[in-house]
């Protein structure tokens, strides 16, 4: 029961940290788009005539770069608090996973059985029917771990999820 709620509080977790990361990028990727403005007013700004003219060529441009260089301060403090968070983040789910370890470990029965290996011919007959010696379909399973094989590079995760899903049925 503790184990579930823990599990169901990890999920949770790393759910808001993959949303987390996505408003990261989103903010790393506005402030790039920002600079690269900035960059480019500051460049029209510098004129070759400009020591020559008794008045300010470029005063919209000049207003608009201070207003893009107050801006990005404050995305960049919304990015350091993003940051102070994912940290947070990552130190929850460590103390939850030692948690989660931990609980198991201790609600598993002390059963002291000699454990009989099982025999290939067992197996092999298993194999033939499509079932391996934990009870799950080989084709259910081998669905599962190619579906996972899939959210490996784009949601690792979620892939971690399904895998303790997966061993916990066994």
């Amino acid at each position: 029961m503790i184990n579930d709620f823990l599990k169901k509080y990890q999920e949770e977790l790393i759910s808001e940290k993959i949303q987390l990361k996505e408003d990261m990028d989103l903010l790393e990727t506005k402030i790039k788009e920002e600079n690269k403005f900035l960059n480019l007013l500051e460049e029209s700004n510098e004129s070759y005539f400009k020591e020559f003219t008794p008045r300010n060529l470029n005063a919209k441009n000049n207003k608009k770069a201070e207003e893009i260089r107050e801006y990005l301060v404050e995305l960049n403090g919304q990015l350091d608090e993003k940051q102070t968070q994912m940290k947070f983040y990552d130190g929850r789910l460590v103390e939850l996973s030692t948690l989660i370890s931990n609980t198991v470990v201790n609600q598993q029965p002390v059963v002291e059985t000699v454990e009989e290996p099982i025999s290939e011919e067992i197996v092999e007959s298993e194999d033939e029917v499509g079932t391996n010696p934990f009870g799950i379909s080989n084709s259910d399973l081998i669905g599962q771990l190619s579906n996972i094989k899939d959210l490996i590079l784009l949601d690792p995760y979620r892939a971690q999820i399904e895998l303790e899903k997966i061993i916990s049925t066994i």
